[in-house]
């Protein structure tokens, strides 16, 4: 019992020169083995620097290449990733292909199938739109690696506060 009271009273008081000297250690482990990227400044700058404000934020969740069957060749620099993009009246589907160094396109396709302009923002590059077509289905071609976010506005309806933004992915 002695342990346990004198662990709530350390617990309780202010931080000491001790405890900065611990803190300091475990920064100092954390630079060394898991540091924080050189970009992320810039990437959070980015992330929130959205020219709209926006009624919804999709939630984003990742589909593993094994579990979509898709086979591409060891060491032959292919990529294919698919992003879900998950809101209450919109869902987004995404696959994201190499298509020569560096260059990617992106496919899309949504849920319920309607007409949007769809917009993506990426890092250090243009803005780009194009129309989701009936079935819902939308492509950018020949964009560059980098941080993206895509938007998606219902056709007719200029307020962005109809809109859907994605979270931040890696292109």
């Amino acid at each position: 019992m002695d342990d346990d009271r004198t662990l709530a009273e350390l617990a309780a008081a202010p931080l000491d020169d001790v405890d900065a000297a611990t803190l300091e250690q475990v920064r100092a482990l954390y630079d060394a083995t898991d540091p924080a990227p050189v970009d992320l400044v810039e990437r959070v700058h980015f992330s929130l620097a959205l020219d709209e404000v926006f009624d919804e934020v999709a939630r984003m969740t990742r589909v593993p290449l094994d579990a979509m069957g898709v086979r591409g060749e060891q060491g032959a620099g292919t990529r294919t990733e698919t992003l879900t993009f998950s809101a209450d009246r919109l869902t987004a589907m995404v696959t994201v292909s190499r298509v020569g160094p560096g260059r990617l396109r992106l496919d899309g396709w949504l849920a319920p199938s309607a007409p949007y302009r769809v917009r993506i923002r990426v890092q250090g590059g243009p803005e780009l739109e194009v129309l989701a077509d009936d079935q819902g289905r939308f492509s950018f071609d020949r964009l560059e690696e980098g941080f993206g976010q895509l938007s998606f506005h219902p056709l007719g309806d200029d307020d962005a506060e109809n809109a859907v933004v994605t979270p931040l992915f890696q292109l």
